[in-house]
């Protein structure tokens, strides 16, 4: 079976003119342009952290997000005080050298056991 070049030829353009009508058929559509999603409850969205604590943090009680709702405790510091638990004062984070004292003065009285 010879395949010429003609035929080669004709049969990409068909491919080309398919795949641009498939392309303008779904603009016209407006289904490229607009992704509807269906509608969801109140709940949390993707990526939106949970709102951060009014009262004191109890620091053998607390979330990730808890500790990282003080000032100068991000992700590694949160860690490590919950791998630390259980403590008997707040002070324990500067004895055991999770947290350094000048981190904690500021932070203090949002802190309890």
């Amino acid at each position: 079976m010879d395949i010429d070049k003609k035929t080669i030829a004709g049969a990409a353009a068909a491919v080309a003119v398919g795949v641009a009508g498939a392309v303008a058929y779904t603009a016209l559509k407006g289904g490229a342009a607009k992704k509807e999603r269906p509608p969801q409850g109140q709940g949390k969205r993707r990526g939106e952290a949970p709102p951060a604590p009014t009262g004191p943090v109890n620091l053998n009680h607390a979330t990730p997000h808890d500790l990282m709702s003080l000032k100068h405790i991000g992700k590694a510091r949160a860690k490590r005080i919950l791998h630390a638990r259980p403590f008997k004062s707040v002070d324990d984070l500067v004895n055991r050298g999770l947290v350094p004292a000048e981190v904690l003065a500021p932070v203090r009285d949002r802190l309890t056991i």
